[in-house]
C-alpha cells in the first residue's frame, strides 16, 4: 500500500552556511607606529571622522572668488558622498536582515535594529539633501 503525498526522492534541502570574507584589517599594517590598525581602519577611516573633518575644512579655509564656490561644492560633493554610502550600507544590512529574519536566522530585536539604523540613516541623508546646495 502506498502513502498518498509520499514520494521516493531527495529530502527537502538544506541550506548550506554562507562562509563570511574576513575583514582585510587582519592583513594591513600599521601606518604609523603610534597607531595601531584598528584605530586607523575604525576610527580615523570612520563616517564620523571623515565629516569632523570636512566641517574642520569648511571652518578653518575659505579661498576668495570662484575658487570660494569650486571649494564648497567640493566639500559637499564628499560630504554627500559620504551620507550616500551610509544610507547605501544600512539600507542592504536592512534588506539583508529582513532575508535572515525570514529564515529564522535573526530576532525581531535585531531585524528591528537594523529597521531603526536605516531610518536614521535615510533621515540623515534627507537632511543633507535638504541642506546641499550648489555654489555658481
Amino acid at each position: 500500500m502506498a502513502l498518498a503525498g509520499c514520494t521516493a526522492g531527495a529530502p527537502p534541502s538544506q541550506k548550506e552556511p554562507v562562509a563570511m570574507e574576513p575583514s582585510i584589517e587582519e592583513e594591513l599594517q600599521p601606518v604609523h607606529p603610534d597607531e595601531d590598525v584598528s584605530y586607523t581602519f575604525n576610527t580615523r577611516f570612520s563616517l564620523s571622522n571623515a565629516l569632523e573633518r570636512v566641517e574642520m575644512l569648511r571652518s578653518i579655509s575659505m579661498p576668495a572668488g570662484e575658487q570660494s564656490m569650486a571649494y564648497s561644492n567640493s566639500l559637499g560633493a564628499i560630504k554627500g558622498t559620504l551620507m550616500k554610502q551610509e544610507y547605501q550600507i544600512r539600507k542592504l544590512e536592512y534588506e539583508l536582515a529582513k532575508v535572515l529574519h525570514r529564515d529564522g536566522e535573526i530576532t525581531q530585536e535585531q531585524l528591528a535594529e537594523k529597521e531603526a539604523a536605516y531610518n536614521q540613516a535615510v533621515e540623515a541623508f534627507k537632511g543633507f539633501w535638504g541642506s546641499f546646495g550648489i555654489s555658481d
